[in-house]
């Protein structure tokens, strides 16, 4: 028989809350480390977390050839379902050289300027508006922009010397899709504004044979151009401007990355 004397209860009683002791801090680690797997920068491994790198976010550069004003800051922050941010290339004396001169001599003066900044950000997608579908036509003829996605806001062609020929408003735009769609610009959203002016002159010169040709009205896609889509937002030329359509630019940019996510998942 084991006799148990005082010194040998003090030693019983002092190991059993040592154990307690430990079970209970390696519950808490335990807790610990499953409640901070709940940050988005981490991860549960065999029980543990670890920290991994946050996706890089999708970045949209606006160049901005002397159009009116977009509000870049508060679309931001209106980020809805993508994980993106735009940020603006203000070309300096684009709308001067461009009224002294001429476009072809506007982008000539701007090359440099955007060749470094398209080096030094390396976007994931360009935008422009208006007359700035013909800085797109230009960089990708410079093939400083092929094979990558943009998004076109009420865009408006002209002509470029050697590039575009601006003998007719229908040259303009077939010569401008056809610059875009050799180097395989893509995918491509074109959002315009329903008033008369934006059907007449973006709308329905997209639908026309020597252009984009017949558009599906339920999908928004064309006939001749692949990968690309058109919406219509209401307003006028101006639309792209107003406060009140910032969380619908948003919407639009949402659109395109999920649509750029969903095309890498089909690869």
């Amino acid at each position: 028989m084991i006799m148990i004397n005082k010194s040998n209860k003090t030693f019983i009683t002092g190991l059993i809350m040592s154990l307690l002791f430990f079970v209970l801090f390696q519950a808490v680690l335990v807790f610990t480390a499953v409640a901070s797997c709940s940050n988005d920068n981490e991860i549960e491994m065999q029980g543990h977390c670890r920290l991994y790198p946050p996706k890089a976010k999708t970045l949209v550069l606006s160049i901005n050839a002397a159009n009116g004003f977009i509000n870049w800051e508060r679309v931001n922050t209106l980020v809805d379902s993508g994980n993106w941010e735009v940020q603006e290339l203000i070309l300096e004396n684009f709308g001067s050289v461009m009224k002294e001169k001429s476009l072809t001599d506007a982008l000539e003066s701007s090359y440099h300027i955007m060749k470094d900044t398209l080096e030094r950000l390396q976007p994931d997608i360009l935008l422009a508006s208006s007359k700035g579908v013909g800085v797109i036509a230009y960089l990708a003829s410079k093939e400083l922009w092929i094979k990558r996605p943009v998004i076109l806001f009420s865009p408006i062609p002209n002509p470029i010397d050697g590039l575009v020929d601006g003998s007719s408003y229908e040259l303009e735009w077939s010569d401008t899709i056809d610059v875009m769609r050799h180097h395989n610009l893509g995918p491509i959203m074109v959002a315009a504004g329903s008033s008369t002016d934006e059907e007449m002159f973006i709308s329905e010169a997209l639908r026309e044979p020597s252009a984009c040709g017949e558009m599906h009205t339920d999908t928004g896609t064309f006939e001749k151009c692949k990968d690309w889509r058109h919406v219509v937002v209401p307003g006028d030329h101006h639309w792209k401007n107003l406060h009140k359509n910032e969380a619908v630019i948003s919407k639009l940019i949402d659109y395109i990355v999920l649509w750029i996510e969903k095309g890498k998942g089909d690869d």
